[in-house]
């Protein structure tokens, strides 16, 4: 990540949409879950997350975000961002009614402070489920991409210098670019995350964290970013030909 970040490379439009999410519909009928025929107790709550599968929701609209079901809205969120991109995020967790019906959606967002967490009304989603899942291990300078719950394939990876650290905890894909330069400091392929740097906020955009190529294979391996995640060429454009908006990240120590 540097101070103009991929921001201001050229984006290819229509990859806002390709890869991003094939939707079941507006919160449709039942749960997320597709949770078993028969009733269920009113305002009850199922967590969704596990290793081998997750649940995405696209925006329909303009939506606010709620601390808690009932409470006063913390943060709007827009139908896309300014680079064209939809809002796609993760459900957690649903909110039940007595037909076992989800009334609310708990999600991730992406703002800071990192791993922010917040309560969509559900008609205001079309939901799916994603399978594949993204693990960036800090100290071993590795990446990894499950499919499955089961392992895809894994990447030696450069990640932040001690100074500006790559930022820890659960966080999401929210962007794929395809870059005007593909010799440039980025790469050919760029990913983002609803991360955002700890150290870096008065850069652009609040400091957002990505994880995209380079032009300096020799840093592959090394602490030396300013927080984004650093792939080898190859293996960047296998990642991002692999993955859509919304599929899970976890960055660990």
């Amino acid at each position: 990540m540097r101070r103009r970040g991929w921001a201001a490379a050229l984006v290819v439009g229509s990859m806002c949409v390709v890869g991003a999410l094939s939707v079941l519909g507006p919160a449709q009928a039942q749960s997320a879950t597709r949770a078993a025929k028969g009733r269920c107790v009113a305002g009850s709550v199922r967590w969704l997350e596990r290793w081998d599968r997750a649940y995405a929701g696209r925006l329909l609209r303009a939506s606010a975000v709620y601390q808690r079901p009932g409470a006063g809205p913390f943060l709007q969120l827009a139908l896309g961002d300014s680079y064209g991109f939809p809002t796609i995020v993760p459900i957690v967790a649903e909110r039940l009614d007595a037909a076992c019906k989800p009334t609310w959606f708990r999600v991730r967002v992406a703002s800071y402070p990192n791993g922010r967490l917040g309560w969509l009304r559900a008609e205001t989603m079309a939901t799916s489920r994603i399978r594949k899942r993204i693990v960036v291990d800090v100290s071993r300078r590795r990446l990894f991409f499950y499919v499955g719950g089961k392992l895809a394939f894994s990447s030696p990876a450069a990640v932040g210098k001690p100074g500006t650290p790559t930022p820890l905890g659960r966080f999401y894909i929210t962007q794929r670019f395809i870059l005007s330069d593909p010799n440039g400091p980025y790469g050919a392929r760029a990913l983002g995350l609803s991360a955002f740097s700890n150290v870096l906020r008065s850069w652009r955009d609040g400091g957002p964290v990505g994880i995209h190529g380079t032009n300096e294979p020799f840093s592959i391996g090394q602490p030396v970013s300013h927080g984004c995640v650093r792939l080898p060429e190859a293996a960047m454009l296998t990642l991002f030909h692999r993955v859509q908006i919304a599929t899970p990240v976890v960055i660990r120590r």
